[in-house]
């Protein structure tokens, strides 16, 4: 008699214990060096740090509209405001099991619309091609940056790098990979857009991760003062990194302990332990207190809409 495993079960198991040992991990190492870090913790530039979270606002509303553009390439578009609130009130999804709440929000604000489902569900899995292929660019560009020799006579493999990037973000080549992956989950994935397409929407999610990079490499600067100013593409490069090995790490909630480690081991080159730890632990509150704002704002945003046509229809009758 054959056992059949639950494969998500055993996925969402592995997910439980691995979240429950960073967190045990990290109380461990702060009650261990408390005395340091709450040194550190008093000594933050809060002026800074605040200044810092702004750019995560400007990344995460140039995000939606960049979301938006996409729909409107390929032809699914709603009105620019709703596009906007669809995808901030989706940020809710990263922090619900499984994810599918991410897509399933913005959808029913396109069905609203009439925009065909299939376009937009095509749409979404453009988005995170392209915000994978915007931070690997911007981290191998902060390659050029490294803090120390290891790669300093290896700049042409960057530069390699750098040419086989934008080879290898045409349609063609994606769609082909694509292809292979789509038969293994048995769903069909392509992305239908011209290289030019490709080229400019790609161009744009880099320069939105810079704005994310330089908005990290200040909050290190409210933790760490001593960073220099020529580390800024380094720190940005180590966020994009972290980011795309949070999202890969299936078996990591929302990329906890992962997307940490990847910062401690990055930041340690140009700063002790302590500091990069502290840095680690705070980019997740850094990042977290201002999504659930604007999921706060787009609900409210929405509901305050919906009286206001409630109120219209009153009118009319």
């Amino acid at each position: 008699m054959k056992v059949k495993f639950d494969k998500k079960l055993i996925l969402k198991i592995c997910k439980i214990l691995f979240g429950a040992l960073v967190i045990i991990f990290l109380v461990w190492y702060f009650w261990k060096n408390w005395d340091e870090f709450s040194e550190k913790i008093k000594n933050v530039n809060m002026g800074i740090f605040v200044f810092s979270m702004l750019f995560y606002f400007v990344y995460k509303y140039t995000l939606a509209s960049l979301w938006h553009y996409i729909t409107k390439i390929n032809g699914c578009s709603i009105k620019y405001e709703k596009a906007v609130t669809s995808y901030l009130y989706s940020i809710l999804g990263k922090y619900i099991p499984g994810k599918v709440f991410m897509l399933a929000a913005r959808l029913t604000y396109y069905k609203e619309e009439d925009a065909p489902l299939s376009k937009v569900t095509v749409c979404f899995f453009i988005e995170n091609v392209c915000t994978l292929l915007g931070a690997a660019m911007l981290f191998i560009v902060s390659l050029f940056f490294f803090p120390n020799s290891l790669l300093e006579d290896y700049k042409w493999i960057t530069l390699l790098l750098i040419v086989a990037f934008f080879v290898c973000i045409h349609p063609k080549i994606i769609n082909f990979f694509l292809r292979i992956v789509g038969k293994l989950f048995k769903k069909d994935l392509e992305i239908p857009m011209k290289y030019s397409q490709m080229l400019k929407v790609v161009l744009l999610f880099i320069g939105n991760w810079l704005i994310i990079g330089v908005g990290f490499f200040i909050l290190t600067k409210s933790i760490y003062p001593a960073v220099e100013l020529s580390h800024l593409l380094f720190c940005a490069g180590i966020w994009g990194v972290s980011a795309i090995m949070g999202i890969l790490a299936v078996f990591a909630p929302s990329g906890l302990g992962v997307r940490e480690g990847i910062i401690v081991a990055g930041l340690m080159l140009i700063m002790p332990e302590s500091d990069a730890m502290i840095i680690s632990v705070v980019s997740r509150l850094w990042q977290t207190i201002p999504e659930l704002l604007l999921v706060v704002l787009a609900f409210l945003w929405s509901r305050i809409r919906k009286m206001s046509r409630i109120k219209l229809k009153k009118q009319d009758q």
